[in-house]
């Protein structure tokens, strides 16, 4: 069997990667692209060699060869297209972060469940060796019971449309906190129940949105946890960004740092550059999306997943507001 996808809009800089994986992937295709924007649809066809490109979503939808729908548009557009996407029967995966408000991530949701298709959450994060072998950690009780998770998903700024505000719903906390709230909430199975957040000035001061942020959390099961979700790191870094993590148990500490097996290259009057090599998330997460959709499975992060993580990315910005803690689930 070959999962037939369809791309809807290559605005997320994600996207690439995912037609990248779609287009080596064995059991995958990728038959179709929509996009709003014209010389992008046209720039991402002749990249992949697809011949059939929308401007028009539903002419996309109609057609009865595409089976899933992989949704990498602006944030705040993320619900009207996945919602008619699930209406038409489409499997979803959803760049994260879900939707910009509760209210469009519940859409979403109620949408794949009413259509009975498989909706998946991009945390690709869920499908990285390294964060899974601490999972296996965690599980096995090697470090005993979890009591800190600490954090970060630093960055440089992605530009394009992440500091339009309208567009993807804030800054540099609803761009980063999600992935690593989701392994929190992966590792501990527990939901938070209070959250404390704190923005600083901004590094770029032209920003309309934070690029700084510090998210404290406590969790049901009494974990704390904390997430640096800043885009800290100047234009000329070597790399767009980490992932990194220690856990401290009962009975040991464990670090993870999942994207620092690289190559440094530096070329004449180029800057500095790490040349990553480890493991393939995006690869890891698709190929196991195929086979949820083969054998009718439930997606390891899920549309629930989304919506969770959302609501503690949503909870900081309360707090950053009010400067207190705030108690969820949100009112």
């Amino acid at each position: 069997m070959t999962v037939r996808f369809a791309i809807v809009s290559f605005a997320h800089i994600h996207a690439w990667s995912y037609a990248r994986v779609l287009k080596e992937l064995e059991g995958a295709e990728l038959v179709a692209i929509y996009d709003d924007d014209p010389e992008r649809l046209r720039e991402a066809a002749q990249r992949y060699n697809v011949h059939d490109t929308y401007t028009d979503l539903d002419r996309l939808l109609a057609r009865k060869d595409v089976d899933a729908v992989i949704v990498t548009s602006e944030n705040a557009k993320h619900v009207e297209h996945a919602v008619p996407a699930a209406e038409a029967g489409k499997h979803l995966i959803v760049e994260k972060p879900i939707a910009t408000t509760l209210g469009d991530a519940d859409r979403i949701v109620r949408a794949a469940e009413k259509a009975g298709v498989k909706l998946q959450t991009a945390f690709v994060m869920r499908y990285h060796d390294a964060t899974v072998a601490l999972k296996e950690i965690i599980d096995r009780g090697d470090i005993g019971d979890v009591l800190v998770i600490t954090s970060t998903n630093h960055g440089t700024y992605p530009d394009l449309w992440f500091g339009d505000k309208e567009l993807a719903g804030g800054g540099s906390m609803m761009d980063h906190t999600v992935h690593t709230a989701d392994l929190m909430r992966w590792y501990t199975g527990s939901e938070a129940e209070e959250v404390y957040a704190v923005s600083g000035a901004n590094i770029r001061d032209y920003l309309e949105v934070e690029d700084t942020g510090l998210v404290s959390l406590r969790f049901r099961n009494g974990v704390l946890g904390s997430i640096d979700c800043s885009w800290s790191r100047p234009s000329t870094w070597p790399t767009w960004g980490d992932v990194w993590l220690g856990v401290i148990g009962t009975e040991g500490y464990v670090i993870v740092d999942a994207f620092r097996p690289a190559v440094d290259v530096v070329r004449e009057g180029e800057r500095l550059r790490w040349e990553y090599f480890g493991s393939d998330a995006d690869y890891n997460m698709i190929a196991d999306f195929v086979r949820v959709v083969e054998e009718d499975g439930e997606p390891r992060a899920s549309g629930w997943d989304g919506r969770q993580a959302l609501e503690i990315t949503l909870a900081a910005y309360r707090s950053v507001e009010t400067g207190r803690p705030v108690k969820l689930p949100l009112a």
